[in-house]
């Protein structure tokens, strides 16, 4: 019952992860998915209080993978932590299914009272290597935290928070960048920031930009080849009926 879907951990880095190479590699290489293993059996320890050995195992995993996960805090299925280094999750904090957490990713809190100080992240969500959310925020379904950004505010189902503090990025401009991104491979790292004063940024925006205008230019082209070719065939068409009609006489 413990480790029931642990078959489909391991397809989870296998989808997520292109360096995976087989299921091999990564039961026995990923201390993402280590850390999993070590939260499940602690969290069920800890449900059932036996909260001191819970914690204890929580201990183990942290001094073997370098990734702290609180006993207490509750990570639906298909979570994804990559490489993992120095990700702290806290004891309130909920995570839903098929999340995604890169290195340096802390959901922490924010006040020494008891009760929920943690973050709440919904199904999909996706936060950047070093991005660090914290207090008892929501952050919706599908919305990705951009690397290094400090979230202290809730953040909107699909939207992207980026910066320090993060704001929210919802333009047209920012979801076509986006949607290209997810093409190319880059959003899984939420590598959609704007970051003006960033060349780096500024670089690769310009280039989804650039390729967004060659998509727009080759639709076209690719509309007008098909109106050719229709005009084409209507006028071959209208020939051949033609010379029927004269062969007829």
């Amino acid at each position: 019952m413990l480790f029931k879907n642990l078959r489909e951990e391991i397809d989870t880095v296998i989808a997520k992860d292109p360096a995976a190479r087989s299921r091999l590699e990564v039961v026995f290489c990923y201390p993402g998915f280590h850390s999993i293993l070590f939260y499940r059996v602690a969290h069920w320890l800890w449900v059932r209080k036996w909260l001191l050995l819970g914690r204890f195992v929580s201990h183990l995993g942290r001094l073997l993978t370098g990734i702290e996960i609180h006993p207490g805090a509750k990570i639906g299925r298909r979570a994804f932590i990559d490489h993992g280094m120095g990700v702290v999750i806290g004891e309130t904090a909920e995570l839903g299914d098929d999340c995604t957490l890169y290195h340096g990713v802390t959901l922490g809190g924010t006040t020494w009272n008891k009760g929920k100080r943690h973050p709440t992240l919904g199904n999909g969500v996706v936060i950047g290597a070093g991005a660090k959310v914290l207090g008892p925020v929501v952050v919706g379904d599908g919305a990705r935290i951009g690397s290094n950004a400090v979230v202290v505010k809730d953040v909107p189902a699909g939207a992207t928070a980026v910066g320090i503090p993060a704001r929210i990025i919802l333009d047209e401009q920012d979801k076509s960048r986006e949607e290209k991104a997810a093409k190319l491979g880059f959003s899984a790292y939420a590598v959609t920031s704007k970051a003006e004063d960033d060349p780096t940024a500024k670089a690769v925006q310009g280039l989804l930009d650039h390729s967004l205008d060659l998509d727009k230019r080759i639709e076209l082209i690719l509309k007008e080849i098909e109106a050719l070719k229709a005009e084409k065939d209507s006028a071959l068409s209208a020939s051949r009926w033609g010379d029927r009609k004269v062969a007829g006489k």
